[in-house]
């Protein structure tokens, strides 16, 4: 028994990292969630004031149509990540759901490496871009073109976690290769 206990006490002791990190990947899921919506009612705002400067007041209000691409620029990419969370990118799996289960996971090897790849040339490309954008300002709201710019990386280092966790847990067999052609089911 008391060789047991100590099993169990290594266990939960090589546990806590794991806890550690669901918990800290959950956290960044709920303040990218949260961002995301607080992106779409910046965006409606700004739109909206804009339609109303130009139709009600006739005057084109250039800080809102700024701020409403921004906000756009931000929800698109950050939602890229939540997108491959939640499994929603296209693909075409014709291919794969064709192949044994064993092959069509080897397959995904060079699919993920290449995904990956692109999301570093994403990253660094998004770096070299913030070194231009420190000397820019945007020419409606007059603020650094860092804060539209560091996007690029952000969003790359954001969607290259969700594609290593969702490419992982497909080649270690913890999660389907398919979708189920593109219909959600759950």
């Amino acid at each position: 028994m008391d060789g047991l206990g100590a099993t169990m006490a290594g266990a939960a002791q090589a546990a806590w990292p794991l806890r550690i990190a669901q918990g800290a990947l959950r956290l960044l899921r709920r303040l990218v969630d949260l961002t995301l919506i607080l992106l779409l009612g910046i965006m409606i705002l700004a739109v909206l004031a804009q339609v109303a400067g130009r139709y009600v007041f006739n005057f084109s209000i250039g800080e809102a149509t700024e701020l409403a691409t921004f906000a756009q620029i931000w929800m698109v990419l950050l939602g890229a990540g939540y997108a491959m969370r939640e499994r929603l990118h296209v693909s075409i799996e014709t291919l794969v759901e064709m192949l044994p289960p064993l092959l069509a996971r080897l397959l995904m090897l060079p699919v993920a490496a290449l995904c990956l790849w692109f999301l570093w040339v994403v990253f660094d490309g998004g770096l070299q871009l913030l070194e231009i954008g420190a000397i820019q300002t945007s020419a409606a709201l007059q603020i650094s073109m860092e804060i539209p710019y560091v996007a690029l990386p952000v969003s790359a280092a954001y969607l290259a976690l969700e594609a290593a966790l969702a490419f992982g847990g497909i080649l270690l067999g913890l999660k389907p290769i398919t979708t189920g052609g593109g219909v959600r089911v759950d």
